[in-house]
């Protein structure tokens, strides 16, 4: 786990970026996001299925550790990876996802850290 994941890596081109209020009504907005970018590539359903739930469970994670404020969010696709990094803008207090979450996290994508109040995964997604 890196010490501070942040939401500007990424090439700079194609990067998809979102700002939302730090409310969890607000999540299925990433959720949807990264679901859209993904389908571009025409991936397994199995494969977007898990990229959706990745994603709300980072995204509510850094809900629960904001206080107030927004929430960055940029994705980005290189190849078959895509990438989704998020972090909270302005206060918030320190969090670490319980251990559903992070069992969540282990079976449905290739890499997560957390830290910071930041997140950021990758996933391969397979051809369907």
């Amino acid at each position: 786990m890196s010490e501070h994941p942040t939401a500007e890596s990424g090439p700079p081109q194609r990067t998809v970026g979102l700002e939302i209020p730090a409310e969890f009504r607000f999540v299925s907005m990433a959720r949807v996001a990264a679901a859209s970018l993904a389908a571009e590539l025409d991936p397994a359903i199995d494969d977007l299925e898990d990229l959706r739930v990745a994603v709300n469970e980072l995204v509510g994670i850094l809900v629960e550790a904001a206080e107030g404020g927004t929430i960055l969010i940029r994705m980005w696709i290189e190849e078959r990876t895509i990438h989704v990094s998020g972090r909270c803008l302005g206060e918030w207090a320190p969090t670490e996802p319980d251990q559903l979450a992070r069992r969540i996290l282990d079976a449905t994508v290739d890499h997560h850290e957390i830290g910071d109040g930041a997140f950021r995964m990758l996933t391969h997604l397979s051809a369907e």
